[in-house]
């Protein structure tokens, strides 16, 4: 089983529409203290973060993670949108959505998700949490295209919500779909992990 250091439903969506069977531990890491002006940097340095926060807890106590399957790996994520030189996370209110929309109306940028996997020693007992014999982090990037929207399409999607618990500012897979009329790369690093990249490095 993998364990996923994430609290994004989005990433463990995906990896249960894959049927990868996974189980969730969040890292609780304050991403506020992570800073660079590099987006690639600042993801691999995030999900490296994340990783390497999960192994330690269930380290140091294992019964209170329950580990009683079989652990294969232990992967941690995190994304953010590259716009113009600028890094987009999570909008923190509807003025810095709307603001962002209104640049990305009709222009392109760049979804980084930096991925940091631990493959385990299946020679092991595979309920030791030791037993991980690779570490592999790598950066998946995704070219996004934006439609040209109105002020009203604009406001309409800042007030469903949706905006605010995504890098960028949009779900590719959900409302904001609509905006978005053609990528170049990785659909499923758009959502929050490419499961092409995962199945090269894990399956």
């Amino acid at each position: 089983m993998l364990i996923l250091a994430s609290a994004s439903k989005a990433r463990s969506s995906l990896l249960s529409q894959a049927k990868i069977a996974h189980k969730v531990i969040i890292s609780g890491l304050d991403e506020n203290i992570i800073h660079s002006s590099d987006p690639k940097h600042l993801v691999k340095a995030l999900a490296e973060t994340k990783a390497s926060t999960v192994l330690n807890k269930i380290s140091s106590n294992q019964r209170i993670y329950d580990l009683s399957f079989n652990i294969s790996g232990l992967i941690g994520c995190d994304s953010v949108f590259e716009f113009q030189g600028e890094i987009f996370g999570k909008p923190s209110d509807k003025q810095e959505a709307i603001l962002r929309w209104e640049k990305m109306s009709s222009r392109s940028g760049f979804l980084h998700t930096g991925h940091t996997l631990y493959v385990y020693d299946s020679s092991l007992d595979q309920r030791d949490v030791n037993g991980f014999k690779d570490i592999i982090s790598e950066i998946v990037t995704t070219k996004i295209y934006f439609e040209k929207l109105t002020k009203q399409d604009i406001e309409a999607y800042v007030e469903t919500g949706e905006p605010f618990s995504c890098a960028g500012g949009f779900a590719l897979e959900g409302l904001g779909g609509m905006f978005i009329s053609r990528i170049e790369g990785c659909y499923s690093n758009v959502i929050g992990l490419s499961l092409p990249w995962l199945k090269r490095n894990y399956l």
